[in-house]
């Protein structure tokens, strides 16, 4: 019988590597900044497909938002490296050729990236918890780190905020239509952060106006909402 609690064995990190991982341990994220002091991270992943659990991360894209404004540079964009690139029509969804999949960072060594990036931020995402599955699952294989980091997800904000066009957004394109924001480019892992990152700056000013002072305040009124939907 094959014990099924078998731990997985962590990839080797050479000594500069192990340092940075340990660094990341001790970090500690405050939510009682206000809103417009804090730096926030919007990030996107590029997954070969949508099972959180088991598709493989093909690459994030992530900017920082600090001060009230989207921070160009730097960014963050970064592909991991595949022993098997994904299937024909997989790539036609993402654009992340096979050669380009091949040709990536060592997983472990893009995350160390991401970590390092993020770092003392609560994370934001359009529909985060499939960001927040795929990246914890990769942190823990690859660097064998516990996320304790703060996830906030603009798909759930945006419509407690603006409750009237709710009804006619559901995806980031609706969002970013109803509110005017003009899209570079999309589906690739920076453009779709970008693009979140933009729409975050109007639901960051949204809150404030409700006097919604913190990121605390803003997660203790989604847990609030979280609670009165489950009764």
């Amino acid at each position: 019988m094959i014990w099924p609690f078998i731990r997985r064995t962590l990839p080797p990190l050479d000594a500069a590597r192990s340092a940075r991982r340990d660094a990341l341990r001790q970090q500690a994220i405050d939510l009682k900044q206000p809103l417009s002091d804090m730096r926030w991270v919007v990030v996107d992943v590029e997954t070969g497909g949508l099972d959180a659990e088991r598709d493989p991360l093909l690459s994030i894209g992530a900017v920082a938002i600090e001060q009230g404004r989207i921070v160009f540079e730097p960014s963050l964009e970064v592909g991991l490296r595949q022993a098997q690139s994904t299937g024909a029509s997989n790539i036609l969804i993402h654009g992340i050729s096979g050669s380009e999949q091949r040709a990536g960072e060592a997983p472990h060594a893009a995350l160390l990236d991401w970590l390092e990036f993020a770092q003392g931020a609560p994370r934001v995402a359009f529909h985060a918890g499939f960001d927040q599955a795929v990246l914890q699952r990769e942190v823990r294989a690859q660097l064998g780190l516990p996320s304790k980091a703060p996830w906030f997800d603009a798909a759930v904000v945006a419509p407690l905020l603006f409750p009237a066009a709710a009804p006619r957004c559901r995806h980031l394109d609706d969002w970013l239509a109803h509110f005017g924001i003009a899209v570079y480019a999309r589906h690739g892992a920076l453009a779709d952060a970008y693009a979140t990152a933009e729409l975050w700056l109007i639901l960051q000013q949204a809150a404030q106006r409700d006097n919604i002072a913190t990121a605390h305040q803003l997660r203790g009124l989604l847990r609030a909402r979280r609670w009165l939907s489950m009764h």
